[in-house]
């Protein structure tokens, strides 16, 4: 039993060991095949490269060079040829416009800067006879008073805030003098026990509570009070605007200054017509450039059939046509590209070779998995008859032909399966063979005069024949 047991740890370790072996040419093969389909597509993408730069210099090749690559797409070429002048007239029309459209907005702004530099000298003229009138300077005067005094009490507000900004988180952060604020501690509406108010004025006199609540109170009050006083000073200003405007007003249309008003502001609506059809021009004039562009750089739906028919083209001609080819061009870029895709399909013959080889070595190790997996059925299919034999009370009085059939069925099943590779069970068998075949005759002895007193084959703790080869519990 122990050496059947044996024989199937070993069979499991070869096992194991196949799996692994098995387990490391599928990752390479995976890695390989991963690198190939990258290789691949670098490939394909060489070649539309190259294909976009042949087409290009189709023109400058010389025909024999160019004939045959272009024998199908030829059509194409000249219907492109065709649709790039196209292109080029419908853009050089939208430029004719664009620049008409340009002279419309330059004639624009020349017609409201005149009209408003005759409205500014009719302002300029009505100001100055306004200066002559003291009524009117009283007014101009009490505006200028009201816009002073504004300004003055917005940067005091400014500023109010700025100080309450910077010195107000202090005494807000200071534990002892927010606990006497909140109890409003120094003020007609302070409460508090006598003890309280004992510890209470201790620490007021400890943090100096009397000056620093003025100053915070200052800090806290003084900015919006401020910011009201800016917000009267501005409807001052509006109030005080407002009979100077009406002044000014008043002599300008005494001094025709309607017309003058209309005048000006046709002319600034017409300017902002004139620039935004000049700017959605433009963005028409950009989307036909950009139509250009793409249609030069091979991007479009067409441009890019065309390519593909190319590329394929040039990927079924041999390296040296190829090298010709680009050696024709005066261009040097399809040369690098044609040195690219040279090295990537030496690569790829590379894996291609490797992967082959691995696909067979896998083949061999799935063969020898599957002939270890057999083997250890089979060693498995014996320990378990035997492991019956040993555990089952029964067994002595099983009939000797079923048992002795059931057995060597299995061994000429394991030895069959493990020939090959030399295991551990065929020297058992055939020592277990040798040992049968030299005590032969006492075997037969033994066995006639068994059979003869107690009609089985097998005898209690002696085994086949008496020889001891096969022993109940006892194992090889």
């Amino acid at each position: 039993m122990r050496d059947l047991n044996d024989a199937i740890a070993d069979v499991e370790a070869d096992i194991g060991q196949a799996q692994a072996q098995l387990a490391a040419r599928g990752d390479q093969c995976r890695e390989l095949i991963k690198e190939q389909e990258s290789l691949h597509g670098r490939v394909r993408d060489d070649f539309n490269a190259l294909a976009r730069l042949q087409a290009e210099a189709a023109t400058d090749a010389p025909p024999v060079l160019a004939q045959d690559l272009l024998q199908q797409s030829s059509a194409d070429l000249q219907r492109r040829d065709r649709k790039a002048a196209a292109l080029a007239g419908e853009l050089q029309a939208l430029l004719d416009i664009e620049q008409s459209l340009q002279q419309r907005s330059q004639e624009a702004v020349a017609a409201r800067d005149a009209a408003g530099g005759r409205w500014q000298a009719l302002q300029d003229q009505v100001d100055t006879t306004l200066e002559a009138e003291p009524t009117y300077r009283v007014l101009r005067d009490d505006l200028q008073l009201a816009l002073a005094r504004a300004d003055t009490v917005e940067r005091m507000a400014a500023s109010a805030q700025s100080e309450h900004d910077a010195k107000a988180g202090a005494y807000q952060a200071d534990p002892i003098f927010m606990y006497l604020h909140r109890r409003s501690f120094g003020s007609t509406a302070y409460r508090g026990w006598p003890l309280v108010r004992t510890v209470d004025g201790w620490l007021a006199g400890l943090c100096g509570f009397d000056r620093a609540r003025r100053e915070y109170a200052t800090l806290v009050e003084l900015p919006p009070y401020l910011q009201e006083h800016a917000g009267r000073a501005r409807d001052d200003v509006e109030a005080a605007r407002q009979p100077v405007q009406q002044a000014r007003d008043a002599a300008l249309a005494h001094a025709g200054g309607d017309p003058l008003r209309q005048q000006l502001q046709a002319a600034q609506g017409a300017l902002a017509q004139a620039l935004l059809a000049e700017q959605l021009h433009r963005q028409t004039v950009d989307a036909k450039q950009a139509q250009i562009d793409g249609f030069r750089s091979w991007t479009d739906a067409e441009g890019g059939a065309l390519l593909t028919a190319l590329a394929r083209t040039l990927s079924a001609k041999s390296m040296d046509d190829l090298y010709r080819r680009v050696a024709a061009t005066a261009s040097g870029k399809d040369d690098a590209v044609l040195e690219r895709i040279h090295g990537n399909r030496l690569r790829l013959g590379e894996i291609d070779g490797m992967v082959a080889e691995h696909t067979r070595e896998m083949a061999v190790l799935k063969k020898r998995l599957d002939n270890l997996q057999a083997a250890r059925r089979s060693y498995q299919a014996a320990a378990d008859i035997e492991r019956q034999a040993y555990e089952t009370p029964s067994y002595r009085a099983a009939a000797p032909a079923t048992v002795a059939a059931s057995f060597f069925s299995t061994t000429s099943t394991s030895r069959r399966t493990t020939r090959s590779s030399g295991g551990l069970f065929d020297l058992l068998l055939s020592g277990s063979s040798s040992s049968s075949s030299r005590s032969g005759s006492g075997a037969r002895s033994s066995s006639s005069s068994s059979s003869s007193s107690s009609g089985s084959s097998f005898r209690s703790g002696g085994g086949i024949s008496g020889g001891g080869g096969f022993k109940t519990g006892g194992g090889f």
